[in-house]
C-alpha cells in the first residue's frame, strides 16, 4: 500500500511540476511540498470548512428560534395541560435541521396539541437560495419562512363547521393551499382588526367563536406573523375518496415563527382563548341554530357527491380503456391468422349478426 501511495504522489508531482521522474525522486518531501501547487486543495478545504460552519451557525439559528418559542408558551401550556413537550427533559424533537415538533397532553376536553415546525434550510444556504429563486417562477414552490402550525384537536363530540378569522396578507395563498377555506366565503368584520377578515360557513359560526377574549388577542399587528386562526372538520388537502372526507375536527393556528416576545406572549393570550373557546362548545354554552348546521350539512352532501361522480367517471375511463385495449389485442389477433382462416371467422361473425337480427325481428312481432 506505501509503495501504490508513493507511486501515486510522485506521478501528481510530475504532472504538477516541469521535473523529471529522477528529480522529483531525488528531492526531499519538504521539496516536494513547497514546490507543488496547492491552490486547489486550499480552495477546497476552505470551501468544506466554510460550508460546515455555515451549516452549524444555521442549525443553531433554528433551533434557538423553536426554543425561545416554545420557552415563550411554555407558562401557558402548563397551566392548561399536564404533560408539555415530549418528555420532562425535552421540549421538542428535532426532526431535521428545519423540521423539529413538539406536543401537550393532558387536559379536559382537549386530547392533544400538536406543535410543527418548519423552518428556513439555514443549514443549506445552496438549497435555501434555490427554493428563493424557484418561487418566483412556479407557485408549486413556496418561497421559504420560518413557520409553526398549531393543531388543538378536541377530545369532545361536536357539530361540522368551518370557521376561521385570517390574515388579509396572503389570503388568497390561503384559500388556495387549505381545501377547507375554500369552502367558506369571505367577510369583513368590523368585531376584528381590519388586516383580517372571516371565512366561515355561516355568520352564526364566526359570530359565536369570537369571544371577548380571542377578540382582544388579535391586534393589527398580529396579522403580519398569525395567518390564519382555522376550526374545522374537514381536510388540508381536497379528499379524492369516501374515506378522506370523514370529519377530521380539529382548530389550526398557522403563523409565521414569532420571535420577539411581544409576539409569543399575543400567542399565548391566542391559545388561552381557543382553549376557552373548545370548553364552551364541551359545556353547550356555544351552540349554533339547526339552519345553520343544516346547510353545513348540505355542502358536505355536494361536496362528497362531487368525489363520487369523479370515481365513477374514472372508472368508466378505466373500463373503456380495457375495452379498447381487448378490441386492438382481437385485430391484432386476426391480422396474424391466414386468409382461409380470416374468411372462416368473418363468415362466423356474420351468422351472428344474421342471428341477432333474426332475434330482434321476432321480439316486434
Amino acid at each position: 500500500m506505501l509503495q501504490i501511495i508513493t507511486s501515486i504522489a510522485l506521478m501528481a508531482a510530475v504532472a504538477a511540476a516541469s521535473t523529471t521522474v529522477e528529480d522529483v525522486a531525488s528531492s526531499t518531501v519538504w521539496d516536494r511540498i513547497k514546490n507543488n501547487d496547492w491552490r486547489l486543495e486550499l480552495i477546497t478545504i476552505s470551501f468544506t470548512l466554510g460550508f460546515v460552519v455555515l451549516f452549524k451557525i444555521g442549525d443553531l439559528y433554528n433551533k434557538s428560534l423553536v426554543t425561545k418559542f416554545l420557552e415563550g408558551t411554555k407558562e401557558t401550556l402548563e397551566a392548561n395541560f399536564f404533560q408539555v413537550g415530549v418528555s420532562k427533559e425535552d421540549l421538542y424533537i428535532k426532526d431535521s435541521p428545519e423540521n423539529y415538533s413538539s406536543y401537550a397532553t393532558g387536559r379536559e376536553n382537549i386530547a392533544k396539541v400538536n406543535f410543527d415546525f418548519k423552518l428556513r434550510p439555514r443549514n443549506n444556504i445552496f438549497v435555501w437560495i434555490l427554493e428563493g429563486i424557484m418561487s418566483y417562477f412556479t407557485e408549486y414552490v413556496q418561497k421559504p419562512i420560518d413557520k409553526v402550525d398549531i393543531v388543538i384537536q378536541p377530545s369532545i363530540p361536536y357539530d361540522n363547521f368551518i370557521s376561521a378569522i385570517v390574515s388579509k396578507l396572503g389570503m388568497n395563498d390561503f384559500r388556495k393551499f387549505n381545501y377547507f377555506l375554500s369552502l367558506t366565503r369571505t367577510v369583513d368584520s368590523t368585531k376584528i382588526p381590519e388586516s383580517f377578515v372571516f371565512m366561515s360557513e355561516g355568520s352564526e359560526f364566526h359570530d359565536k367563536l369570537l369571544t371577548p377574549a380571542l377578540a382582544d388577542a388579535l391586534t393589527i399587528e398580529a396579522a403580519s406573523y398569525i395567518r390564519y386562526i382555522a376550526f374545522t372538520d374537514q381536510a388540508t388537502e381536497k379528499p379524492d375518496s369516501p374515506e378522506g372526507y370523514a370529519p377530521y375536527r380539529r382548530i389550526v393556528i398557522s403563523m409565521s415563527l414569532p420571535s420577539k416576545k411581544a409576539q409569543i406572549a399575543q400567542i399565548s393570550k391566542t391559545l388561552d382563548a381557543i382553549f376557552s373557546i373548545i370548553d364552551g362548545i364541551a359545556e353547550k354554552s356555544i351552540t349554533f341554530k339547526s339552519e345553520s348546521l343544516k346547510k353545513v350539512a348540505k355542502t358536505r352532501e355536494t361536496e362528497l357527491n362531487k368525489i363520487l361522480k369523479a370515481l365513477e367517471q374514472e372508472r368508466l375511463e378505466i373500463e373503456a380503456e380495457e375495452k379498447a385495449k381487448l378490441k386492438r389485442e382481437e385485430r391484432e389477433k386476426i391480422r396474424n391468422l391466414s386468409p382461409e382462416e380470416q374468411a372462416k371467422l368473418e363468415k362466423k361473425e356474420s351468422e351472428k349478426k344474421q342471428k341477432k337480427l333474426q332475434k330482434k325481428q321476432r321480439v316486434r312481432m
